[in-house]
């Protein structure tokens, strides 16, 4: 699916994931190790769609490695700064 999508989109690049959700799941840790695959310390975005404020909240996260000496024990998402930025054809107002 990607190089079919790169065909039409080419200067369009891979920089990580979303998620529909409130946070850092159990599953999160397998699905950022293949996109760790694909591109560079990708950052995971999950997007909280129940609008419990009014408006749809987002958070960015990494993956950074927890090692003793040598040895990688695993791996732990860091919250990272994110700002949701719509332009104005973007923008529902009531």
């Amino acid at each position: 699916m990607l190089t079919s999508h790169q065909k039409g989109n080419p200067k369009e690049v891979i920089v990580g994931w979303y998620s529909t959700g409130f946070g850092v799941t159990r599953g999160s840790s397998l699905i950022h190790e293949f996109y760790s695959r694909e591109v560079a310390n990708p950052f995971h975005v999950p997007v909280d769609t129940t609008f419990r404020n009014g408006e749809a909240t987002i958070k960015a996260f990494v993956s950074v490695n927890l090692s003793l000496g040598d040895q990688s024990l695993a791996a732990q998402f860091q919250k990272i700064p994110a700002e949701l930025r719509m332009s104005e054809a973007e923008r529902v107002e009531c």
